[in-house]
């Protein structure tokens, strides 16, 4: 509550409510405000973090307003501070929903992160693989694209998408590693004649297959 009161002689708390007893015995009765209306007041004012603070032990409540600052901020411009806010609805908000947001080429770093974070909790599908090994090869980040595919961690993306994306775009060693490495027998072979026209290599690993007797 902001608001002018007269002269105060008297502030007294009774029954759950403030009285504020003025100098000319006047009173006024304050009355606290429920959790959902305290929120709908600072979602109203766009103060997000005190709103999300206050909704903390509503789960549904909290992630909707984290969603709202995300929509928030990035309506703003700040496409950073807004990718940060929808990284932490991730498992509640439906990614398309975030993903249609950074479509444009100059969001490309943010998209990025976005995918990221959701291979990261292992909630990724093939269409998040396929865009952002797509992500990668448009930003020509050799470095990024190599970390992801051959990582020794837990695997968190389908190995045919990785395959199929490294391929259209040229990146055919990290293709051909992904092949031999799970096992992809007829995909490496072909990577190694079509894409590379390396034929030794394809015979050698031929011949190093074991025989199906």
């Amino acid at each position: 509550f902001t608001g002018t009161f007269p002269p105060v002689k008297a502030l007294l708390v009774e029954w759950g409510s403030l009285f504020v007893i003025g100098k000319n015995n006047e009173i006024y009765k304050l009355n606290e405000k429920g959790i959902q209306e305290k929120i709908d007041i600072l979602k109203r004012k766009c103060l997000y973090d005190d709103a999300i603070q206050l909704a903390k032990n509503n789960q549904d409540d909290h992630m909707n307003l984290i969603k709202a600052h995300g929509d928030h901020l990035a309506s703003k411009g700040d496409h950073d501070g807004a990718i940060s806010k929808y990284i932490g609805t991730i498992g509640h908000v439906e990614p398309s929903y975030v993903i249609r947001k950074f479509l444009d080429a100059r969001r490309i770093h943010n998209l990025t992160q976005y995918l990221e974070a959701l291979h990261e909790a292992n909630v990724a599908n093939q269409d998040h693989t396929t865009l952002l090994l797509n992500c990668y090869t448009k930003l020509k980040n050799v470095q990024k694209l190599e970390q992801f595919i051959r990582s020794d961690g837990e695997l968190n993306f389908d190995v045919e998408t990785a395959i199929k994306v490294c391929r259209q775009a040229t990146y055919f060693d990290d293709a051909a590693y992904l092949a031999k490495k799970f096992n992809q027998y007829d995909r490496y072979v072909h990577i190694q004649i079509e894409d590379k026209q390396d034929y030794k290599t394809a015979l050698d690993y031929i011949s190093e297959l074991p025989s199906l007797d």
